[in-house]
């Protein structure tokens, strides 16, 4: 909309566009113009499928590095070239459950389990990833009083720790939000993995992208699935993008870069057309898939959420809105029910929302803009309207 105001021409580059940019090229609204090969006509990196099944067969339940990828990493060493680990998830540990009675240590304004950090900077506390609420770790259980708390799942600390026992005499750093504090961490932690004085980098999303190292001849993704089972219709979509981001990492050099990728659903088609770095192929079945269930570009979408500090009156509020809304919008439109939020409590907000789907957006926004005018909210009562939304959760 700027270029058509100002009369000038735009750019769009990426190796993962969205689905709707590459529908828009393919019919004819953009220019497509493509790059097949790498910048010196350098190899792609060879990418392998880890089982993680396969490993909790073997007994590994826990195992964070597969014995694939724990070679992958000594042969690299051996040949003092470089590593990257890749897991999109802070933190020591997930969770804190209780092996008596269940019970996990919850965010009192989220909902969310509350996330271990070990190291000093946050001084062994829990801590919410999404309002910032922080609790000392209890010595016993609150709910049962019993001496039976465990630590479950893991994070880019607990990587970094494991990682340095395995390989005691390899020099490790770990990229996150938590370990990136000080002002010229980041800088400072770069320049010394591209002068080769780290051998191996653990990080989150901040590593995935838009980092040349030549020396990078292994990229371990820790955990493929994270992203893949949110209950959101871009979930495979974020997943496909995300992997061949990280896999681009690897192989940037001389040598030609390999990538292991550790998943327990290696037949999803976001990890196979990543392994075979087919965007083409994965534009088409997701293009087929989002084409039967009315989702974007096919449609468009609006999502509105309601929230409140009370539960009862942002339910009641989007349900009401919901009635009102169906009474309103013709049967061209597809108007779903006034359902929690898969995050259902956000800062202390209970949150519902409201998802409708149509071709005619102008006419739709007008009409949804028109119902809300018309019906009035209690004042602790918040609505939001998102036209074509990002994501759902």
């Amino acid at each position: 909309m700027r270029a058509m105001s100002r009369s000038c021409a735009v750019v769009l580059g990426s190796a993962t566009p969205s689905l709707e940019s590459y529908h828009n090229a393919a019919n004819g609204k953009y220019r497509l113009v493509r790059l097949t090969q790498r910048v010196d006509e350098k190899q792609m990196p060879l990418m392998r499928i880890v089982d993680l099944r396969q490993e909790r067969r073997k007994g590994k339940k826990a195992a964070i590095l597969s014995e694939k990828l724990s070679q992958a990493i000594a042969d690299r060493l051996e040949k003092r070239e470089q590593t990257i680990l890749f897991l999109n998830r802070r933190g020591f540990s997930t969770s804190l459950l209780c092996s008596n009675c269940g019970e996990a240590r919850n965010c009192p304004n989220c909902s969310v389990a509350l996330t271990f950090h070990r190291e000093p900077a946050v001084a062994g506390r829990l801590s919410c990833h999404l309002c910032g609420h922080t609790a000392a770790v209890p010595k016993k259980c609150p709910a049962c009083g019993q001496d039976a708390l465990i630590y479950y799942g893991f994070g880019t600390e607990k990587v970094e720790s494991t990682v340095a026992q395995i390989f005691p005499k390899a020099v490790v750093r770990r990229m996150d939000a938590d370990s990136m504090t000080r002002k010229d961490a980041y800088r400072e932690t770069l320049r010394n993995f591209r002068t080769g004085k780290i051998d191996i980098l653990v990080g989150t999303q901040m590593i995935a992208k838009g980092l040349h190292f030549p020396n990078v001849t292994l990229v371990g993704i820790i955990n493929a699935d994270l992203a893949l089972h949110l209950p959101d219709f871009r979930a495979g979509e974020r997943t496909f993008q995300l992997l061949t981001q990280v896999a681009g990492r690897a192989g940037r050099g001389e040598t030609a870069g390999e990538v292991f990728v550790q998943t327990y659903t290696p037949f999803s088609p976001s990890i196979q057309f990543a392994r075979h770095h087919d965007f083409a192929g994965y534009f088409q079945q997701e293009r087929e898939f989002r084409e039967r269930c009315d989702f974007p570009p096919f449609k468009h979408a609006i999502l509105i959420t309601v929230r409140s500090p009370h539960e009862g009156r942002a339910k009641l509020s989007a349900e009401t809105l919901k009635r009102r809304l169906k009474e309103a919008l013709p049967e061209e439109f597809i108007l779903g029910d006034a359902t929690p939020a898969p995050l259902e409590k956000l800062q202390g907000q209970f949150r519902f929302h409201i998802l409708i789907r149509g071709e005619a957006i102008m006419r739709l926004s007008r009409l949804v803009r028109e119902t809300l005018d018309k019906l009035p909210f209690p004042e602790d009562v918040t609505v939001t309207v998102d036209v074509d939304p990002y994501q759902l959760l």
